[in-house]
């Protein structure tokens, strides 16, 4: 199948799903019951924590602590998306507009087809990693009840697949079976929702490193066309252009993921540091199926900062490589308008493309570091503690 797009058909149908591609049919409903599913489940969440809040207690309540923080981040995180539609419009526009351009020229279109592939691959991974540990994380209780139940024993409990707590009798048959199936279906859907999420960041900045391979090849190359040939059928002056637009559109993945970004790393180190504190009181309670739920789930979200902390590193280190590829060419040999373009290149090129976390900080892996570090630090804490 021939590559048109950065964005993988999977990823396209999950966002056409969660009502965050443009132009959709229906799109208000589809958001109207996805957000109303979502917030009822966290109304569900937030009566369990209010009911069985104690402070002697505090150690059972991290986990659906976490889950319930999870589920916030979600909501937040979905609702900037649909708050900015004229944004990702906008994007997903100058996103075809490249891809048409690039069709002209082979070797521009091998480039876009090679970073379009690694798209697709870090899409489905993301994609199915997140599920397969949603599944996991929510279905494991579930599934050891049925073991228990299948074997014989005398197994009376009836857990959900997250802590919730219901205003009415739910743990009578059909009810009790009904009311699993569909926590576990809207943990799973809110799990879907967060690796769309990130598999969208991921297809853009692939999408700006398809565009700065082009530049970067055309610039290597421009001197040896002008030198034999006199001019160029991409002249330097469609390549300073074509920088601006690739600094337009970078600016704009920006603008759009800003506040993600903020979540990502801020709230969700609390997230990391709870899931890590349930894994290790998991380890001396000898509770394996709390060690799996809680590892995986620590692994999950690790991951999604450390996408972000490397998407920003990767985007900076592509950023800066114009200005390498623009002094090594042969500058020299060309006309001083030629050469004049090319130092305005590398002047631009000098100030990186970044991913901020709300503004605050440009994210790279030593910010991933330092959070690392700082959640060891808290984890310790909350262990002694508690």
């Amino acid at each position: 199948m021939l590559l048109t797009s950065m964005i993988s058909p999977s990823l396209k149908i999950v966002l056409q799903f969660l009502g965050v591609w443009p132009d959709m049919p229906y799109t208000f409903f589809r958001r109207l019951i996805l957000m109303s599913s979502i917030l009822i489940v966290h109304y569900f969440q937030q009566l369990y924590l209010f009911a069985n809040y104690k402070f002697s207690e505090l150690q059972n309540l991290i986990s659906p602590l976490a889950v319930t923080i999870y589920y916030i981040m979600t909501i937040l995180k979905l609702t900037t998306l649909w708050v900015n539609r004229r944004m990702i419009r906008k994007i997903l526009t100058a996103m075809d507009t490249d891809w048409r351009e690039c069709v002209k020229i082979d070797q521009h279109l091998h480039l876009m087809r090679t970073r379009a592939s690694n798209s697709h691959f870090c899409t489905i991974v993301l994609l199915s990693f997140d599920i397969l540990t949603a599944m996991i994380y929510y279905g494991a209780d579930n599934a050891i009840a049925i073991i228990h139940v299948v074997k014989g024993d005398n197994y009376t409990s009836r857990p959900f697949p997250m802590k919730v707590l219901f205003p009415f009798e739910a743990e009578q048959s059909p009810f009790y079976e009904l009311l699993v199936v569909l926590l576990f279906l809207n943990g799973v859907l809110t799990a879907c929702t967060v690796g769309a999420i990130n598999g969208l960041i991921f297809s853009l900045v692939f999408h700006v490193s398809g565009q700065i391979d082009i530049i970067y090849h055309e610039l290597k190359t421009m001197s040896v066309k002008v030198s034999y040939n006199g001019s160029a059928e991409f002249t330097i002056q469609m390549l300073v252009e074509k920088h601006n637009k690739v600094i337009e559109f970078a600016n704009n993945v920006d603008k759009l993921y800003s506040f993600i970004t903020f979540l990502q790393v801020f709230p969700n180190t609390s997230v990391i540091c709870l899931l890590a504190v349930i894994a290790i009181t998991s380890i001396y309670s000898e509770n394996d199926v709390g060690l799996v739920q809680s590892g995986l789930a620590y692994i999950a979200i690790t991951a999604e900062i450390f996408i972000y902390c490397f998407i920003g590193e990767y985007l900076g280190t592509k950023s800066r490589s114009l200005a390498d590829a623009g002094y090594d060419s042969l500058w020299y040999n060309m006309s001083p308008s030629y050469s004049k373009n090319i130092l305005f290149i590398i002047m631009r090129s000098q100030k990186q493309l970044t991913i901020t976390a709300g503004g605050l900080m440009n994210l790279s892996l030593e910010v991933f570091t330092s959070i690392m570090k700082t959640s060891a630090s808290f984890i310790s804490v909350l262990n002694a503690t508690y």
